[in-house]
């Protein structure tokens, strides 16, 4: 499938005030449908979805949320710094106040449910947003039609406090944790945002130079203490939760793990207590690796859009595509369809131009985090289909 150029500005961007903060959205589909809630990962945005919003959108059935997450994006970046170490010259983070927890922002997601007077929605996370996807199920069950999880699986919540040098010492593929959750990594990763950007979202992750800029513009506008947050409050996220400990996820479940992610790998995704689950199945997609939703969409759609068809039926149970939500479909189809040949109108009057040179040409090592394991095996990829005499990435047409 050959990759796609989409204009984050044709979509339907909202705004919502959620425990006092602003959550910024994107809401297609039909409105009376089904809720689907999207949370992305690290560092990702709610543009990461952008092939899933316009399937499941085309489904007519469902309604589509997708959020910046807390510190993310157009969405607030609160800072709970509370001390200044003068050692370091930085701001000491406050790890026993913080609202970047899976548990806090599922509940701040639970309000934007309020807000849009919606009683449950599907929860459907990637990387972090899985996490967030999990706790959701399991402090909010209520608020919860089903959940699936894409490369990260469910935790069951330990039974004892697990910290994060202890996840590591467990998990040594994630020794970029400690830098991730450090003093020193934000400021260090705001000074090169265009190398983080192009380290991470490389044309074999099915990302354009547009899309690269898009990432850029927004990480050097909001910057990377909000969603390095998330690692620093590892260890108060596990109190949060430990007085479910030993509960049952009641709501049902799909996990979907991706084959060929170098860092949250099969044997770590398939390392997972069944028991704990009243209701989970386990599905694979093949090719693809850390960044599937945007190399191999179509999988992706297709195993989503299964799933929910078992849910709910193949007219999305008792909700059927309404005339409002069919002028709302054709609406976004034709925004995106002008603006595509816009784009190739574009590219045909500089087709003589000279070739732009790459945004980066070699990937940052930042103190110990590099992706290693993610160049090795797209070597092995390049490899593989070269051997092959085709020029496809999973399927996909190489820029």
């Amino acid at each position: 499938m050959t990759i796609r150029q989409f204009n984050p500005s044709l979509f339907n961007h909202q705004t919502a005030i959620c425990s006092g903060y602003t959550y910024h959205y994107v809401d297609e589909g039909n409105k009376d449908g089904i809720p689907i809630l999207l949370l992305h990962g690290f560092p990702d945005l709610w543009y990461g979805w952008r092939y899933q919003i316009e399937y499941l959108a085309s489904l007519g059935y469902y309604r589509v949320l997708v959020p910046d997450l807390l510190g993310y994006g157009k969405s607030s970046k609160p800072r709970f710094d509370t001390q200044y170490d003068p050692a370091t010259e930085t701001w000491q983070y406050n790890k026993l106040n913080t609202d970047y927890t899976p548990k806090k922002v599922a509940r701040h997601l639970t309000e934007l449910l309020d807000h849009l007077k919606l009683e449950k929605a599907v929860w459907i996370g990637h990387d972090w947003g899985s996490g967030i996807v999990s706790r959701a199920g399991w402090h909010f069950p209520e608020r919860v039609h089903a959940a699936i999880a894409i490369g990260n699986p469910f935790r069951p919540i330990s039974k004892r406090m697990v910290s994060i040098e202890e996840f590591v010492k467990e998990n040594p593929a994630f020794q970029y944790f400690h830098y991730f959750a450090s003093q020193i990594a934000a400021s260090e990763m705001d000074s090169m945002v265009e190398d983080v950007v192009g380290s991470l979202f490389l044309d074999e992750t099915g990302n354009t130079s547009e899309d690269r800029a898009y990432y850029i513009q927004n990480l050097k506008e909001g910057g990377f203490y909000g969603p390095l947050a998330y690692y620093k409050s590892f260890d108060i996220s596990y109190r949060e939760d430990l007085h479910l400990a030993g509960s049952r996820f009641t709501v049902p479940a799909l996990l979907l793990i991706v084959n060929n992610d170098p860092i949250l790998t099969p044997e770590y995704c398939k390392n997972v207590p069944k028991d704990y689950f009243d209701d989970l199945e386990v599905d694979e997609i093949e090719y693809g690796e850390h960044w599937v939703l945007t190399q191999n969409p179509d999988m992706v759609n297709k195993k989503i859009g299964n799933y929910l068809e078992r849910l709910f039926g193949s007219n999305g149970g008792i909700r059927r595509k309404s005339a409002s939500t069919t002028r709302d479909l054709r609406s976004m189809q034709y925004r995106h369809q002008h603006h595509y040949l816009d784009a190739k109108l574009h590219q045909e009057s500089h087709k003589e131009q000279p070739e732009e040179p790459s945004m980066v040409r070699e990937q940052p090592r930042l103190h110990g985090y590099h992706h290693s394991s993610h160049n090795a095996h797209t070597q092995r990829s390049h490899h593989h289909h070269e051997k092959n005499g085709n020029s496809q990435f999973y399927g996909r047409s190489k820029l």
